[in-house]
């Protein structure tokens, strides 16, 4: 059996880096696969381009990030990342395994994310013998989530409250991509007052009071990556 794997990030540096960390994952005992089997076909940066790969070959894994390089236009894919694209790659690509690169460790996101379609859920200090689990568990249909990231699934504590929402995650990821709330509002598919609250909310919960603030914070915490 011959597995395809293709790669969606929109850092050159990591999909390359992902790419050389599947060619060269150690082999585990479980392992139900042949190494020489696996095969990296192709990568891209964008929501388009992702589309054009899968449309002229066949991927059985992909390793998507959940923030992509997206582009405002007619067709409403280049500008879709995040869970609305898991969603949509899994309607339109249902054999499709997808195993999600992410920064966020935000356990709603986390379940949301499998809700919608994703197979496993890493972040980006994955090491090798971990994508080699990860690869071995969706080969074999099972769902897989890094052992961190699980713990935090089950952790039940008194800042469970104060954690930031999905929506308001996005929220402030597209701020931190330079897009204006009226952008926002468009991608989300939500009008500007719901984007407003979302981001009136996030701004309570980091406990800042004005846009300033929250660009600081968002840059000492590196929480996403700003566009400058």
């Amino acid at each position: 059996m011959s597995i395809n794997i293709a790669i969606a990030h929109e850092h050159t540096i990591i999909r390359r880096g992902v790419m050389s960390m599947i060619m060269n994952a150690p082999a585990l005992p479980s392992d139900s696969f042949s190494r020489p089997e696996i095969k990296v076909t192709g990568d891209t940066a964008s929501p388009s381009g992702l589309i054009s790969l899968l449309t002229e070959q066949t991927v059985d894994i992909l390793f998507l990030g959940f923030s992509l390089a997206t582009t405002p236009g007619p067709n409403p894919i280049s500008g879709m990342d995040g869970v609305l694209l898991i969603k949509w790659l899994n309607r339109k690509y249902p054999k499709l395994k997808m195993i999600v690169l992410s920064p966020y460790k935000n356990t709603q996101l986390i379940r949301m994310t499998l809700e919608a379609g994703a197979k496993a859920y890493i972040s980006r200090d994955t090491c090798e013998k971990t994508l080699s689990r990860t690869l071995s568990s969706v080969i074999n249909d099972e769902v897989y989530i890094e052992r961190e990231l699980m713990n935090a699934l089950f952790q039940n504590n008194n800042q469970a409250s104060r954690e930031l929402s999905p929506r308001e995650i996005d929220v402030l990821r597209m701020m931190c991509q330079g897009l204006n709330l009226t952008q926002i509002a468009q991608q989300m598919n939500l009008s500007n007052k719901t984007v407003s609250a979302h981001k009136l909310r996030a701004m309570e919960k980091l406990n800042v009071s004005n846009d300033c603030q929250l660009y600081c914070v968002l840059a000492k915490t590196q929480a996403f990556d700003i566009a400058i």
